[in-house]
């Protein structure tokens, strides 16, 4: 077993030691540089990257300000209900005083018993040539509240977290084509060693790929959520998509700002948040830089002590040393 798949097993525990013990490993494996790419307009060069740079602060975005519409989601992986009913306990305590006591065992006997049931039920309630459209209706019925409550966390998910996202990489491609707008903006190099705020360093996490999103609708009816950090499991899994950008992401959630929701001041649920992190240790700047860019981007750097580098053309990508 690599280790981040450790750290999930260990993350995901219903025992709290455990959740120490997967931190400390992730503490182990941070990288020791991590690279942010930003953009820059006329307008976020004196303001966000002059608080990036020489104060040090670092943005967590909302999800939904991210460029993959599938941030911070649960999706329902299955379309019919039998697929999510695991549990018959509610079930056999509802239809045990009902049922003929051999009605009762040939349906939950059998593998099939949801489906065995719905037919039961239709039998029972409808005429015989009504039956199969009232499966159907049944089974639309059920399926909308798999629906809504599927919905209904990922609008908490997507309400609460906040994240940052960072590369392991300085010299990705479309990651500079991407996120600094054609490499006209810049890179800022963090040293994760750095990092003394101990809280900070325990919301890093890695991202893990994957070929589908997790359907947390179908683990929580399996009894199979994770009993800490559900919302940050959901933040840490993107589509195999995404794996060129090597993500590692600093995640936030409400609690880490409010004891108490009523504390919560409205424009937090709509709006990202910027928290003071550390500085960078270097900056590079993009081959397509602006003159005026560069120039106020170096102003900077001068002020906090930065060593500033241009990203190179060259024969075997970008040069960024």
């Amino acid at each position: 077993m690599n280790w981040k798949s450790e750290f999930l097993n260990l993350f995901t525990s219903d025992d709290a030691k455990d959740i120490g013990k997967a931190l400390e490993l992730k503490r182990k494996h941070i990288p020791e540089k991590l690279y942010r790419y930003r953009s820059l307009t006329d307008e976020n060069i004196n303001t966000c990257r002059l608080g990036e740079i020489v104060r040090g602060e670092l943005y967590l975005s909302h999800p939904k300000e991210l460029n993959d519409p599938f941030e911070v989601s649960s999706i329902l992986e299955n379309t019919e209900p039998s697929s999510y009913m695991r549990d018959k306990e509610d079930f056999t305590e509802l239809f045990r005083p009902i049922m003929e006591p051999n009605d009762f065992d040939n349906i939950f006997s059998d593998s099939r018993w949801y489906d065995r049931l719905l037919s039961y039920v239709a039998e029972k309630s409808v005429s015989p040539d009504k039956i199969e459209t009232t499966k159907v209706a049944l089974t639309k019925t059920i399926m909308s509240q798999f629906e809504e409550f599927n919905s209904a966390l990922n609008d908490m998910s997507q309400k609460m977290i906040r994240l940052a996202c960072f590369s392991t990489t300085p010299n990705n491609l479309p990651m500079w084509n991407h996120y600094t707008n054609g490499h006209t903006g810049i890179c800022l190099e963090y040293t994760t060693q750095n990092i003394t705020n101990l809280y900070h360093i325990n919301r890093l996490f890695p991202v893990y790929y994957v070929d589908k999103i997790p359907d947390m609708t179908k683990l929580f009816l399996d009894k199979r959520q994770p009993k800490f950090g559900c919302m940050e499991y959901i933040a840490i899994h993107k589509l195999s998509d995404w794996s060129y950008e090597n993500e590692w992401r600093m995640i936030f959630d409400a609690g880490s700002w409010y004891f108490d929701h009523k504390d919560v001041p409205k424009d937090f649920w709509t709006n990202g948040k910027t928290i003071q992190f550390i500085q960078p240790s270097k900056i590079i700047m993009g081959m397509n830089i602006s003159k005026e860019h560069d120039g106020k981007i170096r102003e900077c750097a001068k002020l906090a002590n930065i060593p500033v580098v241009k990203a190179i053309q060259t024969e075997y990508g970008l040069n960024v040393d």
